[in-house]
């Protein structure tokens, strides 16, 4: 049985501790170890302050949707462009583009896929998984 939950905030640093609490509560849904739930929280931390250090100042959204599946969990993050900016088309190529960067190496090590794919209107969300 598959749970879905989607979540927009504005694309400002006070709500990235929103995120972390929504994916804490994720525990209550599927009963996750403590440290792969921190891991998740420490992902999303560096993808939205990511976000919000790309759209400099310009007022915009983060949506994110988490889905439980099984054993997958899928994390997809849309911000119009600011996605493109973040990431590049595989995750190697991510890893190397941004090298100077903790976060997106933090981001691979944790995640076992870290991909973009296209919402259907133009532009790309990026998706991550997680397998338990």
């Amino acid at each position: 049985m598959s749970h879905k939950v989607s979540f927009v905030i504005p694309a400002k640093r006070e709500f990235v501790g929103l995120v972390r609490l929504a994916i804490g509560g994720l525990s209550q849904v599927k009963p996750f170890d403590i440290d792969t739930v921190e891991d998740l929280k420490l992902v999303m931390s560096e993808i939205c302050t990511s976000m919000i250090f790309k759209s400099a100042g310009e007022p915009s959204d983060i949506s994110f949707s988490i889905e439980i599946d099984g054993s997958e969990l899928t994390l997809d993050i849309d911000s119009a462009e600011a996605v493109n900016e973040l990431v590049s088309s595989t995750s190697s190529e991510w890893a190397k583009t941004n090298q100077g960067e903790y976060g997106p190496s933090i981001i691979t090590a944790l995640m076992d896929k870290v991909e973009l794919v296209s919402n259907g209107n133009g532009h790309s969300v990026l998706r991550l998984k997680k397998f338990f």
